[in-house]
């Protein structure tokens, strides 16, 4: 299989979120970050050929801060930091309009191309605030979502029933707790238009920390006690996703939300990308193949003669990176590794988005500079 340069980040590696994270930093997309990990398992979070994934105590340790949030703004916080870099940018955006309220905050966002998710998060400050001025522990629950959402799920039914063992989580004015038929724990507001978002020390409200080696989090107020509230907000239309606790997934109610084409890229994704390539492989004429080729071979030819020399310099840094992992992948493939790659890919092109949409399209009409993966051949894998 050969790799154009168009599709040179199909296979961009992991490590690229990490970058661009700092690198957004440095560019000041979210100068406020108090970024603390100090946590050794939260560093080697890696996708090697035996992926490390996090233990249950590692797990309850990261999601602490909001296990106790009402459930559809929880499933806003982790499908929300699936997009690292959004979130700095958007928390970035929003200290730059922060007279902007209601209508008109509204408005402004619908210019942004932001995750659903995201956008939504506006309308509940505390929440917000915390991914964007955390945003290490944001990029960490990310990861854990994406890559052991059943067992994340998990970890925070186990710290809401240790809080009601504690005493701490019930029925309030505030918020509504019961269970369901498979003694889920579930938290909802009390009246369905408002929600108050909830202030608490995770090493107050769950009893005795269970894990000394990995204590909750710093991710809240240290201040912070037992249970408290502030002010309401108006749901409106914010709240449109909701967990099912048992399938250990995230249910997405609003049809006009970014989250269908975009969503997070999992292991069945990827085993039904190498589907549908050799579906390909073995259906397409030779016709169809070589128009294929004539397709690649243009869009360098193309590439070649309008890219700029730093342009040209990162497509060769891509496509070198996209041949490793591709030799990787075919020398010892594990789906965990090629799921982290595609959703860093997602990361880039989206950098490479942004810098369109403010730096110019030279090629007219986003011909080419929609970033490096963003004319990529999808799912061609091994």
């Amino acid at each position: 299989m050969s790799l154009d340069r168009r599709s040179a980040s199909r296979h961009f590696p992991m490590r690229a979120v990490t970058m661009l994270l700092s690198a957004s930093l440095a560019m000041g997309l979210c100068a406020c970050a108090n970024n603390n990990d100090s946590y050794s398992y939260q560093q080697g979070y890696g996708y090697s050929a035996s992926p490390q994934t996090l233990s249950q105590a590692q797990l309850e340790s990261l999601v602490s801060p909001i296990a106790l949030y009402p459930d559809s703004l929880l499933s806003l916080m982790l499908l929300a930091s699936t997009y690292p870099l959004e979130v700095a940018e958007a928390y970035n955006w929003r200290m730059n309009n922060s007279k902007l309220s209601g209508a008109d905050l509204q408005n402004a966002l619908k210019a942004q191309s932001w995750n659903d998710s995201v956008k939504s998060l506006m309308n509940f400050p505390q929440a917000f605030n915390m991914m964007g001025n955390q945003l290490q522990w944001t990029q960490n629950l990310g990861n854990a979502y994406k890559l052991q959402p059943a067992q994340t799920m998990q970890a925070v039914q186990a710290l809401r029933k240790r809080a009601v063992q504690a005493g701490s989580l019930k029925s309030n004015p505030q918020m509504s707790v019961t269970t369901d038929s498979s003694n889920n724990v579930l938290v909802s507001p009390t009246n369905a238009q408002v929600v108050y978002v909830p202030t608490y020390n995770p090493t107050v409200v769950y009893g005795a920390w269970p894990y000394p080696d990995y204590p909750p989090y710093p991710a809240y107020n240290p201040a912070w006690g037992a249970m408290a509230f502030g002010l309401g907000f108006a749901v409106g239309d914010a709240f449109w996703a909701t967990p099912a606790w048992s399938a250990g997934t995230i249910n997405v109610n609003n049809t006009g939300s970014g989250i269908g084409n975009r969503g997070v890229i999992g292991p069945s994704n990827i085993q039904n990308q190498q589907r549908l390539l050799n579906d390909w492989r073995s259906n397409a004429t030779p016709q169809e193949k070589q128009a294929a080729r004539a397709d690649a071979q243009r869009a360098n030819s193309t590439f070649d003669r309008y890219a700029t020399p730093q342009e040209q310099a990162q497509a060769n840094r891509l496509n070198q990176e996209a041949r490793n992992a591709y030799q990787q992948d075919r020398a010892n493939p594990n789906l965990y590794r090629e799921s982290a790659q595609e959703n860093a890919m997602r990361q880039q092109m989206r950098f490479d988005e942004n810098t369109d949409r403010f730096g110019g399209d030279r090629f007219g009409g986003g011909g080419f500079r929609g970033g490096f993966g963003g004319g990529r051949m999808g799912g061609f894998r091994r």
